[in-house]
């Protein structure tokens, strides 16, 4: 296909770059990011409003990485996945990949995306209700998170593949779709086209044509769920000094240590921000360490050792059940230890035995002045954080599955 500019004084013909050479997918992907207008979304359904971008990359634990989510001002989202077209088995991979990302994110709560946007995004708070005032929204605040919440229990959101060039059999798709018991989210093929067209004075230019090429509409299902809230009991009982990796505890007759400490954790627990909204509470469990709530009864422990000279994480899996629980997030260690890397962190030691445990520790030898202090609790603050993002919502999964 060609694209003829015509003016006063020439007429000129615009080739197509061809598929394959065009724009590489990251490219692509941060062009829609840029320039989410780019898509043809209400020739697909004329009930979204404006739409804004409201990350890359972002990551569903377990799956992989949507290329760019979308949403506009009243809360439907719309998930975009990029690929070059150069091979009939990019093309089965993609629906695969995209159609992964849609299940999993049918089983996400609103703190669920809440927590991973805040992740991708480095903003705190409600950044999706945040981004859709300011892409004119209007909806209250709890309207908003119910409008959301409801369309990812019912699956309902927008899945849109985008690709530089679609060959020939690629609309089967769409058959392949509407083949799939339980889907109920609407889906759209999209090709980019490029073209480039070099001016009377030198300048290239950049023209990018999308057409929809391809769409399914899936009939929504309909979800009974039983649902019977937990209860958990805490005891207050200080927990076995075995469950704590330190070297030793600090003597008691070190009133001036246990000051410090106190002073030390007030301040740690005031800046102790979690991505997950819907994360308990850290709180102080004794004299060197901090526990940090995790589901299915387990903590993260936070903790310093003078004598050990370091710093440290700990989460302890004591007893069958906790073993079980480890082998499965052992299962996905690749995609954990690369969530710590991409936050600029160490990947965790993965401790196998009878007690296997995940551990995290920097080298921090005493005495400990002001600034030496500060930057524990920066650290702290970060790998607790990380802690509950990687551990969290897999150990929850774990839970509902036991469930159901």
């Amino acid at each position: 296909m060609t694209l003829v500019l015509i003016d006063d004084d020439a007429t000129q013909v615009v080739h197509r770059v061809p598929p394959g050479e065009a724009r590489r997918e990251a490219t692509l992907r941060d062009l829609i990011a840029a320039h989410p207008g780019l898509l043809p979304v209400h020739d697909l359904d004329r009930s979204y409003g404006r739409l804004t971008t409201v990350t890359r990359e972002l990551a569903i634990p377990g799956v992989g990485f949507v290329d760019v989510l979308l949403i506009d001002e009243n809360g439907r989202l719309v998930v975009v996945e990029c690929k070059l077209w150069r091979n009939p088995q990019a093309r089965r991979e993609v629906v695969g990949q995209i159609l992964d990302y849609a299940r999993e994110l049918a089983r996400f709560s609103y703190e669920d995306l809440q927590r991973q946007v805040s992740i991708a995004t480095r903003r705190q708070g409600n950044v999706l209700y945040t981004l859709a005032q300011e892409a004119r929204g209007n909806l209250p605040e709890a309207d908003f998170v119910d409008r959301v919440a409801r369309d990812l229990a019912a699956g309902r959101f927008l899945l849109l593949v985008v690709g530089d060039g679609i060959a020939e059999g690629t609309k089967r798709i769409g058959e392949y779709l509407r083949n799939q018991p339980g889907l109920a989210f609407d889906f759209g093929l999209i090709e980019m086209a490029e073209y480039r067209h070099i001016d009377a004075a030198g300048t290239e230019h950049l023209i990018m044509q999308a057409r929809l090429l391809a769409q399914t509409t899936v009939i929504e299902r309909h979800v009974i769920r039983s649902e019977v809230a937990g209860i958990t009991i805490e005891d207050t009982a200080v927990i076995p000094t075995e469950n704590v990796r330190a070297a030793s505890p600090l003597p008691r007759v070190a009133s001036d240590a246990s000051a410090r400490w106190r002073n030390f954790v007030d301040r740690l627990l005031g800046q102790m921000r979690f991505d997950d909204p819907g994360q308990p509470p850290a709180r102080s469990g004794g004299t060197g360490w901090i526990r940090v709530p995790l589901p299915q009864g387990l903590y993260v422990n936070v903790y310093r050792s003078s004598s050990a000279g370091d710093i440290g994480a700990q989460v302890r899996f004591p007893n069958a059940e906790g073993r079980a629980l480890f082998e499965g997030l052992a299962a996905e260690r690749e995609g954990i230890d690369a969530e710590f890397t991409r936050q600029g962190l160490a990947p965790p030691d993965w401790r196998f035995g009878d007690a296997p445990e995940i551990v995290l520790t920097t080298s921090s030898p005493a005495p400990w002045d002001d600034a030496a202090e500060a930057e524990q609790r920066n650290w702290m603050a970060r790998i607790a954080n990380q802690m509950v993002n990687s551990l969290r919502p897999r150990l929850l999964g774990a839970e509902r599955e036991l469930a159901a």
